[in-house]
């Protein structure tokens, strides 16, 4: 009789697995089985601002699997990937003026590309080179090591904006964020290089840089462009460098569509790495 009973319920468990019947609690002191009623919940790609997930199933027994016949369970945001910014994987992105930029260990590691005398830049992955935006209050952050950086080394980012002409998204050309920042004897300078802008001369642009008294220590720092554009098409931006803050405004006289690119568009010295690009 033991090995009657042994065999029937070996019977019934292959059954079960055959059939994605699994004990599975319900919540209840019966602990009792069901069979899994699975929803796909299908992938996500990560994109440049904004994480993904892989595809995966989920009960209403509360739990997820990997698979469609509920046997890989996996645990709960298991499935998240992290937007492409925020990983290393963001030195892709990075495919304009960058032939001589390499891959760090958190993001790019930004060179210049003597072929066009300037530093990589990003779309940040749009294809049609727009990343849409309302004009309503955002902030592109990211973080610097300057470690590579000696005395009266220097290194210039550019946030640009978009117009739509002609069906097409193109460089408003009026207004374009600026910070420049050269290593000194005694730490750092940033300086706001909104109106004078980029001259792609290592000399006049160091000369500009520190021209500014605006001073920060940190080897490695949070930089951020906060900006909105009201109903006039009046742009507030504030350039924010570690504990430093630069503020101004400007006004377009075309209607402003998105962000453009971000570009370290001029250096004098390799090997500033920039990293964990976000957007709020």
């Amino acid at each position: 009789m033991k090995k009657l009973v042994t065999c029937l319920l070996s019977a019934v468990c292959i059954c079960a697995l055959a059939f994605g019947i699994v004990a599975c609690g319900d919540g209840g002191e019966g602990n009792t089985t069901h069979t899994h009623e699975l929803s796909k919940v299908d992938a996500v790609s990560a994109t440049f601002f904004e994480g993904g997930n892989s595809e995966y199933y989920t009960c209403r027994c509360g739990k997820y699997f990997s698979d469609s016949e509920g046997k890989n369970e996996i645990r709960k945001d298991s499935w998240v990937t992290a937007a492409i910014g925020t990983t290393a994987d963001v030195f892709d992105e990075f495919t304009v003026y960058s032939s001589k930029s390499t891959q760090g260990t958190k993001g790019i590691v930004c060179n210049l590309d003597t072929d066009v005398n300037a530093g990589p830049s990003t779309y940040f992955g749009e294809e049609d080179k727009n990343l849409e935006w309302d004009g309503s209050k955002t902030t592109i952050s990211f973080q610097l090591d300057l470690s590579a950086l000696e005395e009266n080394d220097f290194t210039i980012w550019d946030l640009s904006f978009n117009k739509e002409k002609d069906g097409q998204f193109a460089n408003t050309a009026e207004y374009e964020l600026r910070f420049g920042i050269a290593k000194t004897a005694d730490g750092f300078v940033v300086c706001d290089l909104f109106v004078p802008g980029v001259n792609f001369n290592a000399e006049t642009d160091l000369a500009e840089i520190l021209k500014s008294d605006k001073t920060f220590d940190e080897t490695t720092v949070t930089v951020s462009f906060e900006v909105e554009i009201d109903s006039d098409n009046v742009m507030t931006y504030a350039i924010t460098v570690g504990d430093v803050e630069m503020e101004g405004t400007g006004t377009f006289t075309c209607e402003v569509v998105g962000f453009r690119s971000l570009w370290n568009a001029f250096m004098n010295q390799d090997g500033v790495e920039a990293y964990n690009f976000t957007r709020a």
